[in-house]
């Protein structure tokens, strides 16, 4: 085989080789609301590696919903917070969450959106606890 061949389906390997995985392993993400942040947390978890879709179809791969609330804590000082969830579509079990002050993410959605698809990034690399085994109690 002449180097010009190899070289050739080397650099095929590297163009057309496996994709990054999602973080989520399998799972799509379905953002459905259209409003800015959740458009541009939509291009920042896709920047990340997250297979992301904007609507629902029939027959698709497990997917897990974006969901997103804001509350407000009247207490003093009073603060507003963003949670986030990404809940399993089939089973309704939450995968992940993020909540935080929305001061904490930024002054603008797309930061916001920057520092929520950077926390599940994280989260979802991390492996989970382990279990913790509670001792019964010894008597007295």
């Amino acid at each position: 085989m002449s180097p010009w061949v190899a070289s050739l389906g080397v650099l095929a390997s590297c163009l057309f080789g496996p994709a990054a995985h999602s973080p989520l392993r399998g799972y799509e993400v379905l953002i459905e609301r259209r409003d800015v942040l959740s458009d541009d947390l939509a291009v920042a978890l896709a920047a990340r590696g997250f297979t992301v879709r904007r609507r629902v179809h029939g027959g698709s791969p497990r997917t897990v919903a974006l969901v997103t609330v804001t509350l407000r804590d009247p207490g003093p000082p009073p603060t507003t917070w963003l949670s986030a969830l990404l809940a399993d579509t089939r089973s309704g079990a939450v995968i992940a969450t993020v909540s935080a002050p929305l001061a904490a993410l930024g002054p603008t959605p797309e930061q916001r959106a920057q520092s929520l698809a950077d926390s599940f990034s994280a989260r979802l690399a991390a492996p989970p606890p382990a279990p913790q085994r509670v001792a019964p109690p010894t008597p007295p």
